[in-house]
């Protein structure tokens, strides 16, 4: 199969380029990098979250995490509050800068979802929409259920 038919080239291409002209934005704005900026959007839709939540729904490692969430802490975007039920972990959510911040880039970016959608009739997005969601849960319940070496095996 050539290279260029592979989903996750296509996906990784079509993420990077998006995430290239995106951050300018927020970097130059409001001095956020790129995991600090997914890590904010994510409290805020999610809120109240810990670490290991917000993890799993960046797909990203422990360490970018803790970095973004430090930042954002010590920026004063978001509030870690220990959990009152395990003291051992803490729960995260947007402070009121964190909520302004958050606003003024979610316009951005909503703007730039209708420009790079709008080449897509409402029947093609809502079926890449549905595609998306099933690629997702295959790559959740079948492939990241087996170990890679299973696959070598294929």
């Amino acid at each position: 199969m050539p290279l260029e038919n592979w989903i996750g080239y296509r996906f990784g291409l079509v993420a990077t380029r998006l995430g290239n002209f995106v951050a300018p934005m927020y970097a130059s704005r409001h001095n956020l990098s790129q995991p600090a900026w997914r890590c904010l959007a994510v409290i805020a839709r999610y809120q109240p979250l810990t670490a290991k939540q917000l993890a799993s729904l960046t797909s990203s490692d422990a360490f970018k995490i803790a970095r973004a969430i430090d930042l954002l802490v010590r920026r004063g975007l978001i509030r870690r509050d220990a959990d009152k039920v395990d003291r051992r972990r803490a729960s995260l959510s947007l402070t009121a800068e964190g909520r302004k911040i958050y606003r003024d880039i979610d316009k951005y970016m909503v703007r730039v979802e209708r420009e790079l959608t709008a080449t897509l009739e409402p029947g093609e997005l809502a079926t890449l929409r549905q595609s998306l969601d099933k690629l997702d849960r295959q790559l959740e319940s079948r492939l990241r259920a087996e170990p890679w070496e299973k696959f070598l095996k294929g």
